[in-house]
């Protein structure tokens, strides 16, 4: 149940359940949920629920494992729609016990929810814009498993195809300080590259990392607003003793593109406001006073970086915090 502090409210509610028949080494399946939301604003009270049902069939060998379904999905309220999509997965190993091959192709309807766009951007203005996106085809294609002793790795392209990708955009003209959600009329492409390293040095440390490219092939806007085309987070947690933690971590953000105009910029010949790209460095620690006492603190943006996700709205600074944890 969520509201605002405006007239905005919406409630949402999940049924879900499966039920599977193992036959020798494959089993058939179907599993289904029930999504229920209504959503409430000055200029509407609507239904937007789904309906899904996923059969399925999984076989499963020595050296690998395959699923093959469909995603059967059913709009009702404001959108009434119905769509089949693949469902499947497939797993082999290329090098038994150290590397994976594996690729899925699937497909979804994303219900709009007040709730999942404020968490993303907090400066939504009233009567947000409500629109089921789709995932036509997702197809993703990558390696995972281990390179060597402690290091495991997960690699993966992918690429998508969105009906209506939403996009935050500034709606300053007519609200001042807030913005909308708008929507890529027609079918996006995205591709990308994800890559994931996890290095267990020992029982004591623990090093990971994650970097994302993605590029964008928008239906109708100019560009793919205020969406990152590059994401690196990076981080370590080490155990010193019996009494003391510490924890790192980076994030590196790439730059991003609001359609708000540059001053002196006109609609024949636009250039659009550019939100620079940003690292963050955070750091922690935990002292363990004894089996249930402990004191923490943690300090983020250590380099006190100037930042911003959305346009006039800057990031913390270096800021600081600790507290006490009690464990029963």
């Amino acid at each position: 149940v969520f509201n605002n502090a405006f007239s905005a409210k919406e409630s949402n509610v999940v049924i879900s359940g499966f039920l599977n028949k193992t036959v020798k080494q494959f089993y058939a399946g179907l599993s289904a949920s029930l999504d229920l939301g209504s959503q409430k604003d000055v200029l509407y009270s609507q239904n937007n629920s789904i309906v899904r049902a996923n059969p399925y069939i999984k076989f499963q060998g020595e050296n690998y494992k395959i699923d093959v379904g469909v995603n059967i999905a059913k709009e009702f309220g404001f959108s009434d729609r119905f769509f089949i999509f693949p469902a499947a997965k497939l797993e082999f190993q290329v090098v038994p016990k150290y590397v994976r091959l594996f690729a899925e192709a699937k497909g979804d309807v994303n219900r709009a929810s007040i709730k999942d766009l404020t968490d993303v951007n907090p400066f939504l203005g009233e009567n947000i814009n409500l629109a089921n996106s789709v995932d036509k085809l997702d197809i993703t294609v990558g390696l995972k498993g281990t390179l060597a002793p402690g290091l495991g790795f997960k690699a993966a392209i992918y690429r998508n195809s969105i009906k209506n990708l939403p996009l935050f955009v500034n709606n300053f003209a007519t609200t001042f300080n807030k913005y909308q959600v708008i929507y890529d009329n027609g079918d996006a492409r995205v591709s990308g590259f994800n890559g994931e390293l996890d290095f267990k040095a020992s029982e004591d440390v623990n090093v990971y990392g994650r970097v994302e490219f993605k590029d964008y092939k928008m239906a109708s806007e100019a560009q793919p607003w205020n969406l990152p085309k590059f994401i690196l987070t990076a981080g370590t947690s080490i155990h010193i003793n019996d009494k003391v933690d510490i924890n790192g971590s980076l994030m590196f953000r790439g730059s991003t593109q609001d359609p708000l105009l540059v001053t002196g910029s006109t609609p024949a010949a636009p250039q659009y406001t550019q939100i620079n790209s940003f690292a963050d460095i955070s750091g922690g620690a935990t002292y363990k006073i004894n089996k249930q006492l402990s004191v923490f603190v943690q300090a983020n943006n250590i380099l006190n970086a100037s930042s911003k996700t959305w346009v006039y709205y800057p990031n913390y600074g270096f800021n600081i915090f600790g507290g006490v944890g009690y464990a029963f």
